[in-house]
């Protein structure tokens, strides 16, 4: 009977074995990538000045468009002056008034001196006489002071350029009604442009300024220059969490233009390297992104990951990866903690 039952065990059927999930996934190595970052930056003017009128009114004409090459002191847009040039009218009118009274004052105070001196009036009398032109003299003094003020009112109706330049952006048109200090008219400066682009906070620290970089054209031009950090943000972007990094650009050519796009090229102070990788590699946990890695004894293991930046159908990584790892790049969403894997396809970034 135990003979029987050992041969009952031994003809059960047999435990599965483990599932192997097969798997994609990408080679990490270094490359050339590990030397220097790339940023794709916009050419824009070191100065660039936003302009509006000192007065509020209503807009009548606006000489200039987006892209106009302006002239210091050329007039940009124009107030209505109706109400402006009636102020000018009254203050002017005030002027000739007070001083016909400061005149009178005068001949009053130099009679009653004589009068003093002949002893027909009082030392008082004179007294208030002289307070009488002081009073007057200030009251022509505040006039001529309301005249220039107005007439600074009415010159304050018309917009004019600060400096030579381009018109980069017009916020006003003709009909409107602008407030004083609204902003109307942007001009920039061309005759000094720089290289400005964005940071993500993982790789800051590698920008310092004075440090030289190569700038490359990126709209099918082969054009490059050399460059240095001029200026590097002190606070995140609130929206972007990114930093602005402003770069001057040793001797630009005359055919760089405001707003054209270029290639940024910093040297890489240390640091992990740049890898590359598909969309469909990054896995979201706990609203962070992660990696799916392959040990050696081919299971997996989920590590959390620094994006410097994400692309359509790209992810560059800035740091949580090494050289040789495996990354799996399909079917990240269906793997478990030391779970299994087979190797499908391997290659290089």
């Amino acid at each position: 009977m135990v003979a029987v039952l050992g041969l009952g065990s031994c003809g059960g059927k047999p435990e599965p074995a483990p599932l192997i999930r097969p798997v994609r996934a990408l080679l990490v190595t270094g490359g050339a990538n590990a030397e220097s970052a790339t940023y794709t930056a916009e050419i824009r003017s070191r100065y660039e000045t936003d302009l509006s009128f000192q007065v509020g009114g209503k807009l009548v004409n606006r000489a200039v468009d987006v892209g106009s090459t302006v002239k210091k002191g050329q007039v940009l847009a124009q107030l209505d002056q109706t109400d402006q040039q009636l102020g000018v009218d009254a203050a002017r009118g005030a002027v000739p008034a007070a001083q016909s009274d400061l005149d009178r004052s005068k001949s009053e105070e130099a009679r009653f001196r004589d009068l003093l001196e002949r002893g027909l009036t009082t030392r008082a009398q004179y007294q208030a006489q002289q307070t009488a032109v002081r009073s007057a003299e200030a009251k022509l003094s505040q006039a001529t002071a309301e005249l220039r003020l107005a007439q600074q009112r009415l010159g304050y109706t018309t917009l004019r350029a600060d400096q030579d330049g381009i018109v980069t952006r017009v916020l006003v048109e003709a009909g409107s009604v602008v407030a004083a200090g609204q902003r109307a008219i942007s001009i920039a400066r061309p005759s000094e442009l720089e290289a400005v682009f964005d940071v993500p906070d993982a790789r800051i620290g590698e920008v310092k300024p004075n440090l030289p970089v190569v700038i490359t054209e990126l709209s099918g031009g082969r054009g490059t220059w050399a460059g240095r950090v001029r200026e590097i943000s002190p606070s995140a972007d609130p929206v972007t969490r990114t930093y602005q990094v402003r770069t001057t650009i040793v001797n630009p050519p005359a055919t760089l233009r405001l707003g054209m796009t270029m290639s940024v090229t910093l040297p890489r102070v240390g640091g992990a390297p740049n890898v590359v990788l598909p969309s469909t590699a990054i896995f979201q946990k706990d609203g962070k992104p992660a990696v799916w890695i392959v040990k050696a004894d081919s299971t997996v293991e989920l590590r959390p990951i620094i994006v410097e930046r994400y692309e359509s159908d790209r992810t560059y990584v800035a740091a949580g990866l090494e050289t040789g790892e495996r990354v799996v790049t399909a079917g990240v969403h269906r793997l478990a903690p030391g779970e299994k894997v087979k190797l499908q396809a391997e290659k290089a970034p």
